[in-house]
């Protein structure tokens, strides 16, 4: 992962909350260990609330035992079956007393692209489709299930 735009570094500076699509972002294989993506989304939102951040997960997926476990989590908020994501964060940011330009939001698909639109941070994996691509910051590397999650340690230890 690449950034060089000063204007990016100068955003990621103001996110303060970090929002996630569940699949194809945090999920990329349905059949990995969920024990060991709730571990990582723990340490992760653990460490983020230190810095008084948050973490999300915004998706049309319905509720199931994952979503119901990573609900569960200090500081982790989750949102189901959405496909108006936009409204739905905006009540999140709303009673959070943040603005969109404080979200860093990653998701994968063309329902992804009003809520990466509004974020003050857009991001996506490298592998979206084009249409997707045209409205991120940037792309990322995702290659399995969580692995989103350190990229984003990296990215909070190199500009917060």
């Amino acid at each position: 992962m690449i950034i060089s735009d000063k204007s990016i570094k100068d955003k990621i500076k103001n996110v303060k909350i970090f929002l996630f699509d569940l699949d194809g972002v945090v999920v990329i294989r349905k059949d990995e260990n969920e024990d060991e993506l709730i571990k990582s989304m723990e340490e992760f939102t653990e460490k983020l609330s230190k810095d008084n951040c948050y973490v999300g997960i915004v998706t049309a997926r319905s509720d199931d035992e994952l979503t119901k476990k990573l609900a569960s989590i200090d500081n982790c908020k989750v949102v189901t079956a959405s496909f108006d994501k936009v409204s739905k964060v905006e009540k999140i940011i709303k009673e959070l007393n943040l603005e969109f330009e404080n979200v860093l939001y990653i998701g994968d698909d063309m329902l992804d692209i009003p809520l990466l639109q509004k974020a003050g941070v857009a991001i996506a994996p490298n592998t979206v489709r084009r249409e997707v691509k045209r409205v991120v910051d940037f792309t990322i590397d995702i290659t399995d299930n969580g692995s989103i999650l350190n990229s984003m340690f990296d990215l909070i230890e190199r500009f917060k």
